[in-house]
């Protein structure tokens, strides 16, 4: 967290239990949260697939975070990094961070034509 997550501000809600539901269980509209109230310099650990989201803010700042993501080769992004980082730009990245971005199969997972590896 970079500012302080208040109430006010819309700390980020995380319903807890949740990452261990089934995949075609939802949310209740009243379900329990908790709301992760914190001081700047705080974080916020929590597996993808727990329900979670950002709360109404509704103070006069914006509440300025960073959101770090990761997945295994082998593993479907949130995002399509190969797809959503023209390759131009990529090609003038290091390799290892190409790497990183699903510009590597792994393995015969991922492979698409042209791609290296």
């Amino acid at each position: 967290a970079f500012d302080e997550f208040t109430v006010e501000n819309g700390a980020t809600h995380v319903v807890p239990g949740s990452h261990r539901w089934p995949l075609d269980r939802l949310p209740a509209a009243d379900q329990a949260t908790l709301q992760a109230v914190m001081p700047a310099g705080s974080l916020l650990l929590y597996l993808g697939t727990a329900y979670h989201g950002g709360g109404a803010n509704r103070s006069e700042r914006p509440r300025m975070a960073l959101v770090n993501t990761y997945s295994l080769g082998w593993l479907r992004q949130e995002e399509n990094m190969a797809l959503s980082v023209p390759r131009a730009l990529a090609e003038g990245l290091p390799k290892q961070i190409r790497d990183l971005m699903g510009y590597r199969p792994h393995g015969l997972v991922g492979w698409y034509p042209g791609a290296e590896g």
